[in-house]
């Protein structure tokens, strides 16, 4: 009998959570609305959309540029704003797809080692002394991929500090509304609206697939990346930007946002007793949201060597490495995605990790 394949490398939601039918409707209300906009060319994004995300951060439109996922948004701020030979800080690990963005550039992408509470601030002061960033890419909800969330102090810190220094902070904030239990901390973007480029998307709390991310910063700032984003490829995608913003005029998202974590919060507790109690050997993190734990495996376990004896067992593990500037520092590192994963998976996917740790 085959063994069933259990897949712990890619933090996506299971197919069952996508409100299939209210975004169906949704978009054929949209498209017939608003056909002459949503099916011709656009800039800057659908603008009743930016107007309503405007409003859910406190912002005009005008501060919001939407385009095809939080990652193209990024890679419109880094070709805007980087230049070869310029710093770009990024936290220790950090997400994989960030740092390859940010190499692109040319820059020098330094990681600030990541505690169980946000950046270790004695190792980003001393980085700083030997040169400041012109940006520090930061995941301050439930990281990408520690699953950890900076704590009220140090966001204050880095807020100062790149006050300070005068480089830009970029808020990646995907898994921010996915709080499980505990209380929120504010964004750093409402602690520096003027120092903050707040990105997001909908990828987590409504569907991948739809590929719509968005940046919230200063108007001077947007216009920027809007106009790169113009000579990029003219404007996005507009139709499923009609469709989202039906969705959310409606009242929808609150509620599905809701629907998911009721889903998810199990899964996390599922995880997180099941890995203390089979590979208590490891040193795993405590997130209160989002889709990631994260652990520091035994000095045995070197992540290559794990990944080839995880398909023995049935198990598809991520390469920790890629998580780091330094990738030496990740041989050690696994992230565990749970989200699409039913708790008797989550139980079935740790034995057998046990088996190999």
């Amino acid at each position: 009998m085959t063994q069933q394949l259990i897949n712990l490398t890619r933090g996506v939601p299971p197919v069952d959570v996508f409100p299939t039918e209210d975004l169906a409707d949704c978009f054929e209300t949209a498209l017939k609305r608003d056909a002459d906009v949503l099916l011709q060319y656009s800039h800057a994004g659908y603008a009743p959309l930016r107007q309503w995300l405007g409003a859910r951060h406190d912002a005009s439109a005008e501060q919001v540029l939407t385009s095809n996922s939080s990652l193209e948004v990024f890679m419109f701020i880094t070709q805007t704003l980087l230049a070869p030979g310029d710093r770009a800080f990024v936290e220790s690990p950090s997400y994989d797809r960030a740092i390859t963005l940010l190499r692109r550039t040319g820059a020098e992408v330094v990681g600030i080692p990541l505690e169980k509470d946000g950046v270790d601030v004695a190792a980003l002061e001393a980085e700083l002394q030997r040169g400041a960033p012109v940006l520090m890419y930061v995941i301050a909800d439930f990281q990408n991929p520690m699953g950890v969330t900076s704590s009220l102090e140090k966001r204050r810190r880095l807020v100062e500090l790149a006050e300070q220094y005068d480089f830009w902070l970029v808020e990646d904030a995907p898994y921010r509304q996915l709080r499980y239990w505990g209380e929120d901390v504010p964004s750093l973007r409402s602690m520096a609206p003027d120092r903050v480029l707040h990105m997001s998307s909908f990828s987590k709390i409504l569907s991948p697939g739809l590929r719509l991310g968005y940046v919230v910063g200063p108007e001077a700032a947007i216009a920027k990346f809007s106009q790169w984003a113009l000579d990029s490829y003219i404007g996005p995608v507009l139709p499923t930007q009609g469709m989202v913003y039906e969705y959310c005029q409606r009242g929808l998202l609150d509620a599905n946002i809701e629907h998911l974590k009721a889903l998810y919060r199990p899964r996390l507790e599922t995880i997180r007793a099941a890995l203390d109690e089979h590979i208590p050997q490891a040193t795993w993190t405590e997130p209160e949201g989002g889709f990631f734990v994260s652990g520091d495996l035994p000095e045995h376990c070197h992540i290559a060597d794990l990944i080839q004896r995880g398909k023995q067992v049935g198990l598809k593990l991520s390469n920790g490495r890629g998580f780091f500037p330094n990738p030496e520092n990740g041989n050690h590192f696994l992230r565990i995605p749970f989200c699409s994963l039913t708790p008797e998976e989550i139980k079935e996917g740790v034995e057998r990790l046990a088996s190999i740790v």
